[in-house]
């Protein structure tokens, strides 16, 4: 494999500058003799060995980016980071040699983050300097926060939510995801400190979501005490909220916060019991999907994953309801699951357009993936019709795979 990284760089020094790919399928872009015969027998070795192969066989530098992007993360789910750092900084490469500045930005988008997961914070924060949208670059320092947060990596984290240029959006990310770290890294979080912040919100809404948070947060710490201080001060807060989607929205988010952040069921069943009780009154169906999205994964997680499933009749676009899908982990029933799964991939063929049905595909793969079943996931790669996305794919199953 390391050879074929090399030639692939060589490749890449050699390449002419290429222009944008049409978005349809062409004979000369189908699936390839690389990828259909690693799928005969797939192995791990053949899945990085194939896509590579399909990344020095392409044209386009766009297509390239995004195929490496996909080996590169998979060799950090298989512990190669530092190959993983040399692979994004090729893809970097490929998606600059296109010479289109929104191509460059958007890939940066999704390199960046990967670095952080890679271990390099500093790399990928360098490169989110380059992202010109202040919303975008806000997204990724968002998502380089939480895998340095991910990995116990808090100053990281804070430098990262620290160059956000929305403060509030900022306070927010840090508030939900300090409960994601490691039990070992939170002795340095100054909780004294957000509580104040919490209580200076005026909102009632968002001041029971910090709240809440708090608590969650208090709980990982191992502070039993303030945690139970916090919860009820909630519940005592939570008569002056009004409306009926409102209270479904926090309880839900309540719910949904505890499950993240892996508190004892016990919090997390009170708390999706108490967000039944007011979802079940909502009837506008924007409103309903974003209380499914938020609460079926507990009921997934939970062995309730029929109820779980019930919630796609709330969805109507055939990519909402594959991200819905992907989203749920399906642990015992992981056949119900997968007929699902493979139903949805028969609505993905109504769609026009190769390119868009790819797109779904790819969503739905990580719903495999997420569940590791090597069999459902062998099943949507081999419905790729493009051979840049089949050769994405089969890269990004390597991890299920010996």
């Amino acid at each position: 494999m390391k050879n074929l990284l090399f030639s692939t760089t060589l490749l890449t020094a050699m390449a002419m500058p290429a222009l944008a790919q049409n978005d349809t399928v062409s004979t000369e872009h189908r699936p390839n003799e690389h990828t259909l015969a690693c799928l005969e027998a797939p192995t791990r070795d053949c899945a990085f060995t194939s896509a590579l192969q399909t990344v020095i066989g392409e044209e386009f530098g766009i297509e390239r980016a995004k195929v490496l992007i996909g080996v590169a993360r998979a060799m950090i789910e298989t512990g190669q980071k530092d190959q993983a750092i040399q692979t994004l900084m090729l893809a970097l490469d490929e998606a600059r040699s296109v010479r289109l500045t929104l191509v460059t930005q958007e890939k940066i988008t999704v390199i960046a983050p990967l670095l952080a997961r890679a271990g390099d914070d500093a790399g990928a924060l360098a490169l989110s300097e380059e992202l010109q949208n202040d919303g975008i670059r806000d997204a990724v320092l968002a998502k380089i926060a939480e895998e340095a947060i991910a990995e116990g990596q808090l100053a990281d984290a804070r430098v990262a939510l620290g160059q956000m240029s929305n403060r509030v959006k900022a306070f927010w990310r840090e508030l939900s995801l300090l409960p994601r770290a490691p039990r070992q890294a939170l002795a340095t979080v100054d909780l004294a400190g957000l509580d104040e912040l919490v209580h200076g919100l005026d909102v009632p809404d968002q001041r029971y979501q910090g709240i809440v948070q708090l608590a969650i947060l208090a709980d990982r710490m191992g502070r039993p005490g303030d945690r139970n201080a916090y919860l009820a001060e909630a519940d005592e807060l939570f008569s002056s909220i009004v409306g009926i989607a409102s209270r479904a929205t926090i309880t839900a988010q309540r719910a949904r916060s505890m499950f993240d952040a892996g508190m004892d069921d016990a919090f997390v069943r009170e708390s999706y019991e108490l967000a039944m009780l007011h979802g079940g009154r909502l009837r506008n169906n924007m409103a309903l999907v974003d209380f499914a999205k938020k609460i079926g994964v507990i009921e997934a997680a939970s062995g309730d994953l029929e109820t779980a499933l019930s919630r796609l009749e709330y969805f109507v676009a055939v990519d909402e309801k594959a991200q819905y899908l992907a989203s749920l982990r399906a642990g015992s029933n992981l056949s119900i699951f997968a007929a699902e799964m493979r139903e949805l991939l028969n609505e993905v063929e109504e769609l026009q357009g190769a390119y868009e049905r790819d797109l779904v595909r790819l969503t739905l793969l990580e719903g495999a993936l997420g569940n590791s079943d090597m069999y459902l996931a062998r099943h949507v790669v081999e419905a790729m019709e493009d051979d840049d996305n089949q050769a994405l794919a089969l890269a990004l199953m390597a991890p299920l795979l010996e």
